[in-house]
């Protein structure tokens, strides 16, 4: 296992780390294509991690939590 600074550790695990790209790196890609099946399992991957597997009216809920309600007017005021 390579060894990794605890900089790089945090910006990996925070999602915020993304490795430059070489030269060498594009080149390695372009020699080693994705096939179409590997395209595939890898969108299907990815669709499931980012659908929502939560109902709207928890997202709403959560996004109200520091709104303050506006009370109706009394009618007999």
């Amino acid at each position: 296992m390579p060894t990794i600074s605890k900089k790089k550790l945090i910006k990996v695990l925070k999602g915020d780390f993304e490795e430059p790209v070489t030269k060498q790196s594009l080149l390695d890609q372009l020699a080693k294509p994705v096939t179409q099946e590997e395209w595939l399992k890898g969108y299907k991957r990815w669709v499931e991690q980012h659908t929502l597997s939560t109902p709207p009216e928890v997202y709403e809920a959560i996004e109200n939590v520091g709104k303050k309600k506006r009370r109706k007017k009394n009618v007999n005021d």
